[in-house]
This record gives structure tokens, sequence and C-alpha cells, in this order.
């Protein structure tokens, strides 16, 4: 059974299979199970077949997309492979460009700031998120359509399980976790959700930060007005002490 990957010396290699029509990434013979596991989050399906000898594994696209969105799960995956430090070859036939671009912009909004910009902050180990960067529990911001919602590398289970809560999408590319809004909603509801979750956060105790174009609408008042319906009025002695 042929395998590209192993045939051009790459660690991933991309294509459609011209006997099936599907689009396959293939890794070489005996690939590391983080780099299959990698493809596994990217959006692509295991395929395995045993034989008397090897037992061979790849990837394919799931085969319930259109042939637009096949084309757009391969080329998105590029940038995150390389990342990752994997060497990609992504044929023309299956490449989109557009997908390249915002997967690549994606990719950039959460790399590690340049060192040397932050010599009087304390050393961290591991990848810096935005939301490190701007030093907040939870960085709200907007990017190529799209609402993200970055915490601080290796941030709680339970604040993720808030974010989860709150109706965001979780996702995440090795040990890179974030959310976002889940992609089918419009851009009024993005907007929505992403202002009502300040409150809700802060609330918790977390610190956040978010775009000055995504805050203080409708849904913040609105969230803001439900926390003070539920909330227990303070003591006597305290609301004495209450200034403005």
């Amino acid at each position: 059974m042929g395998n590209r990957a192993d045939d051009e010396g790459t660690d991933v290699t991309i294509y459609r299979k011209a006997l099936t029509d599907t689009i396959h990434a293939d890794t070489p013979t005996g690939a590391p199970e983080q780099l299959l596991t990698l493809l596994d989050r990217l959006g692509f399906e295991r395929q395995t077949l045993a034989t008397a000898g090897p037992v061979y594994v790849w990837h394919e696209a799931p085969g319930n997309l259109d042939e637009a969105a096949k084309k757009q799960l391969a080329t998105q995956a590029v940038p995150w492979l390389h990342k990752a430090g994997y060497m990609v070859h992504i044929t023309d036939d299956v490449w989109d460009a557009a997908a390249y671009t915002a997967a690549a912009t994606a990719v950039r909004d959460r790399r590690a700031p340049d060192p040397s910009a932050h010599r009087s902050r304390p050393v961290r180990l591991g990848s810096m998120t935005l939301a490190d960067e701007r030093d907040v529990d939870v960085t709200v911001y907007h990017s190529d359509g799209t609402i993200y919602v970055d915490t601080r590398a290796a941030a709680p289970e339970h604040l993720l399980t808030l974010l989860d809560g709150l109706g965001l999408d979780r996702h995440q590319v090795e040990d890179d976790v974030w959310h976002q809004i889940p992609d089918e909603t419009d851009e009024i509801a993005m907007k929505s959700m992403a202002d009502r979750a300040v409150p809700l956060l802060a609330h918790a105790g977390y610190r956040v930060d978010i775009d000055a174009s995504l805050f203080g609408g409708t849904a913040y008042r609105a969230a803001l007005a439900e926390q003070a319906a539920h909330r227990p009025p303070p003591p006597p002695a305290a609301h004495a002490r209450r200034t403005r």
C-alpha cells in the first residue's frame, strides 16, 4: 500500500486520491501518535487497515462535507501543522488560498509575543496566549469575522467549563486551547453572546479584557440586571458603608 508521505519525505502529505476522489492526509509509516491526534483534532477522520503485516493508518476529509468544505478543512490544517513543527506538502488541486489566510491569521493571533518585548515579565513555560500577554484571565476579540475567547496557557478546567456553559465552542490543537463563538452564529448574535459573557465571567472572579467594539450593549446590561435580580441584599452594615 503506497504512502505519499513516505515517498515524498514529508511529515504530512495532503492530496486527492484519484481512485476514490477523497482528500487524504498521509503520514509516514510509524508516525507518532501526537501527529495522528493533531490531525484528528483538525477535523480529519482517522482510517486504519490491519494486514498480516503492518497496520496502515491515514486520515481523510469527512465524506459528508461538500467539495469546498473539504478543501477548506485540508488547507486550514496547514498552518497549524507548521506551528507544531511538521513539514507539510499540499497539492494545488486541494488548495484554498482564502482558507489558508484565515487559518494563518488565527495561528498568528495565538503566537507567543517577542520575548524581548516582555523582559520585565516573569518567565513562563510554554507558549503564551493573548490573555497571558494582556495579563488577564480571558480576552475576547474579533478577528476574521469570528469572535475568539482566549484564556491563559494551562487555564483551569473550571474556567474552560464555564465558557462551554456560556455557549462558546471549545477548540484544541495540541496544548493550545481556546473558545470561539459558534460558526453558524450571525454577527449580531455573536456580539450579544460575547457582551453577555463579560459580567458573568467578572461575577465569577475572572479578569476580562474585551474589544471595545464588542462591549457595553443591551446584552451586557441585561446580564447585569439578571445578576442583580438574583443577588441577595447586602447586610445593613455593608449597605451603610457603600459609596459611589
